[in-house]
């Protein structure tokens, strides 16, 4: 194996959480203890994207590197601009092929199938989802995408598995996710104040048809028969699913509140494996998190269905 440090998440969007000096701060689940090492030392290990298959030592940083670099001048327009608005299908699919090898580049994805230190295991594995990967990166490239901004002092926290899933409407009630699955909900976070929301397709329809209704009462309160129930529904609707529809149809931000904001750090928490990043040294959510749900400081356990989805175990 090469004794070259590699990550499994790239470095260049570690350095969108780094604070004034270069480095990050860093919180080990376990322990609680906050360390501060420099992107090139965080979420990383050497010869990490290597494996044996078949006797023989296979790399896959290559071939992951070019896929950053397709993506990284993306990603960095949209933290910079804070817009979704210019973004082309060229390079909404670079980005979706980044974020469908992040599902399970990682650290977290690895120990999460129990395989131990058993890298020649993995390998073969790790083949079949690289050789699968576009297939989901279709299903992320068909979604409709929102860029929530954080307008206030909260920031969004980096876990060490960033890409999180959730079946939004009943968390709970989740047997299995994925990105084929209805109903379940993708977050990543970019940077401190920014991160992609794509849900589902069901999801965004209902937000959209829900609004272009509403807007159709409100301008033609004939149509309803002066019903004020549904004339006082319809002012509700569209109050509270402007900034939704806007942001799905015409790719202005979404304003993060505050329970956007935590929602996201718990699912980061949730998903990680040893570490969560941030530009701030005040982990307090993410320690109150672990806190009250102290099986989250081990690895969720997955399996994988059709070799491309997790289940959670």
């Amino acid at each position: 194996m090469s004794n070259e440090n590699q990550h499994w998440i790239p470095k260049f969007l570690v350095k969108n959480f780094t604070d004034t000096d270069g480095r990050v701060y860093c919180l080990n689940i376990e322990t609680d203890t906050v360390t501060k090492p420099p992107p090139k030392y965080a979420a990383s290990r050497a010869g990490f994207n290597e494996f044996q298959i078949n006797g023989e030592i296979i790399s896959f940083e290559d071939k992951l590197e070019k896929i950053e670099t397709q993506a990284a001048p993306v990603l960095k327009k949209i933290v910079t601009s804070k817009s979704l608005a210019w973004l082309t299908e060229k390079q909404k699919r670079k980005v979706a092929d980044f974020m469908a090898a992040q599902s399970f580049r990682t650290d977290t994805f690895y120990k999460s199938m129990e395989l131990g230190s058993s890298r020649q295991e993995f390998g073969p594995l790790f083949v079949e989802l690289w050789q699968s990967a576009f297939l989901v990166a279709e299903e992320i490239a068909h979604r409709q995408w929102a860029l929530m901004v954080i307008e206030h002092d909260g920031v969004f926290y980096l876990g060490d598995h960033p890409l999180v899933l959730q079946l939004t409407e009943n968390p709970s009630a989740a047997t299995e996710l994925g990105f084929d699955v209805e109903g379940v909900e993708a977050f990543m976070p970019l940077a401190p104040k920014c991160a992609l929301y794509m849900p589902c397709v069901s999801v965004s329809q209902q937000i959209l048809s829900g609004y272009e209704d509403a807007q159709r009462n409100l301008s033609n309160p004939r149509s309803v028969g002066y019903r004020l129930r549904l004339l006082e529904l319809s002012r509700h609707v569209s109050r509270n699913s402007k900034p939704f529809y806007e942001a799905l149809t015409r790719g202005v931000p979404l304003p993060a509140v505050v329970e956007n904001v935590d929602n996201l750090n718990y699912l980061q928490c949730y998903w990680s494996h040893a570490a969560i990043y941030s530009n701030l040294r005040d982990f307090t959510f993410a320690k109150h998190v672990f806190s009250r749900s102290p099986q989250y400081r081990k690895t969720p356990k997955v399996s994988i269905r059709r070799g491309t989805m997790l289940i959670p175990c």
